[in-house]
């Protein structure tokens, strides 16, 4: 999906225009056992409640394309009978009528996505009549080219409220309150199926992870971060002088590369840690990299600054990969492997 087609579908999300028709739920408590279910007609939703899913079902599409909003194909597999696509498909089709298909989608979800702490599980259900567009580029509303029957799914976890005196509006006073709970914004959330150029993909979803910190999405922000530093270490070189960062100049750099808050305040704490109170300045040469490195249990990556935006982090069939296309000048342990790839395609 492209950014056009996800800010078409965030209009069915208005509130005084929502196109979702059903909505169930399932509330899982930090054991994973169900607490409560919810099942019903989305309008029979008192207004508050409406307006407030509302707002969670756009933030169930909120973020950037390539950074936590991921457009994922089925493979073919999947399209076969037991299939995950099967599965969504059967479900899309029932409108969310038939309670064993979404109580088997929740279960599977439970079981195969372990998540601590309380969470609800909600999974909506909408129809979108298409307007048509005339060559110009003019929406015409009474026009409808096709309909667009969707599901959204999202799951939010579910915090408890600091415990204290609130004000109750029924008794007009101000009473204890410990159990209450608020719903937060989605960690993990789906569009099925795509919306690609103004018509359904039953063969592809639109995949949405709220935490960047555990994607491999943070590749780029270190590439970006390496980028800044041979930039200024380029510009040290043409003054022929040795350069040094502060400590406020290396957190903006930090901070533009996509740090968290959390990170940027372990930064501050390891560096006053090692360098005291001080605040003396980094020597860039020993802060500038020439490689950009990845290293696991089992993997050591090194790949040239210059080339390294050749890497593309992906996730498919709901797993994580990076992504390094093959040159022409391909060798494994001094031996040459290109050319027998090469004859193996040609076969």
């Amino acid at each position: 999906m492209d950014k056009k087609g996800i800010a078409e579908v965030k209009k069915c999300f208005k509130k005084e225009d929502c196109r979702i028709d059903r909505m169930v739920s399932c509330f899982v408590n930090e054991e994973g056992e169900v607490i409560s279910r919810f099942s019903d007609s989305f309008y029979a939703l008192e207004d508050k409640e409406l307006f407030k899913y509302c707002e969670l079902f756009k933030q169930s599409l909120s973020g950037k394309l390539g950074r936590n909003l991921y457009t994922l194909a089925f493979p073919l597999e999947e399209e076969k009978e037991g299939g995950k696509q099967q599965e969504l498909y059967q479900l899309l089709q029932s409108e969310l009528k038939e309670e064993a298909l979404y109580d088997a989608f929740f279960e599977k979800i439970r079981k195969d996505y372990p998540i601590p702490g309380k969470h609800l599980l909600l999974l909506a259900h909408g129809v979108y009549d298409v307007p048509k567009k005339t060559t110009d580029g003019l929406v015409l509303e009474d026009a409808s080219e096709n309909v667009y029957s969707f599901l959204l799914f999202a799951l939010c976890p579910v915090s408890l409220l600091k415990e204290g005196l609130c004000f109750d509006q029924q008794s007009d006073s101000f009473i204890s309150r410990s159990e209450d709970f608020v719903v937060q914004k989605p960690e993990i959330s789906f569009l099925y199926p795509a919306f690609h150029d103004r018509n359904s993909d039953i063969h592809e979803l639109l995949y949405r992870c709220k935490k960047r910190e555990d994607s491999l999405d943070a590749v780029p922000d270190v590439r970006l971060l390496q980028e800044e530093l041979a930039e200024l270490q380029n510009k040290e070189n043409e003054e022929e002088r040795e350069q040094s960062l502060p400590k406020n100049q290396v957190k903006a750099l930090l901070e533009k590369a996509g740090a968290t808050e959390e990170q940027l305040l372990n930064f501050s704490s390891l560096y006053e840690e090692e360098l005291g109170e001080k605040n003396e300045s980094l020597f860039l040469e020993n802060l500038a990299d020439s490689t950009l490195r990845l290293d696991s249990d089992n993997v050591h990556l090194r790949i040239k600054n210059e080339v390294s935006a050749i890497l593309e982090s992906r996730i498919i069939d709901g797993k994580e990969y990076l992504l390094l296309p093959i040159s022409d000048n391909l060798e494994c342990n001094g031996i040459s492997i290109r050319r027998r790839l090469a004859e193996k395609e040609e076969q």
